[in-house]
């Protein structure tokens, strides 16, 4: 495979990151999502293995839920309209791999699947970062 094709499936990588982003966001943008999310951290903070995890959410993520739940949103649009479009690409995997992260610490001990995806969504976008993904197929190409 040339370097030009390895270029081309880093795009696709990219723009499949995005899209899945958004569509995620999507289910978010509800009012049951901001008034849920307290209970949800609430039982993740109680049922994790992470202590240092489980005392972030307990007090700092749970007492300011509404502001977690905004930055959720916004982190996942972000992340799923810069990547699919590969504008920033860099920061735009930053922030899906700050989300990622989190997701992983607050979720990895419910089941195999959460671990899974979170870790292979870690790996794609560490692939975006350290790649010029954004040069092909997408607006980074212009700068």
């Amino acid at each position: 495979m040339s370097y030009r094709n390895s270029n081309v499936w880093n795009a696709f990588l990219r723009i499949y990151v995005g899209l899945l982003f958004l569509y995620e966001v999507h289910f978010k943008l509800t009012p049951a999502f901001f008034t849920n999310l307290r209970g949800k951290l609430l039982f993740f903070a109680n049922h994790g293995h992470l202590w240092f995890y489980n005392t972030f959410l307990t007090h700092f993520a749970v007492p300011n839920s509404f502001l977690f739940a905004l930055l959720i949103i916004m982190g996942e649009l972000f992340a799923g309209i810069f990547l699919t479009a590969g504008f920033i690409t860099k920061a735009a995997a930053l922030v899906g791999l700050f989300l990622n992260l989190n997701y992983l610490f607050a979720m990895y001990w419910i089941s195999p699947s959460e671990l899974g995806i979170n870790l292979t969504l870690i790996i794609c976008e560490l692939v975006i970062i350290f790649t010029d993904s954004g040069k092909t197929l997408g607006i980074d190409a212009l700068f």
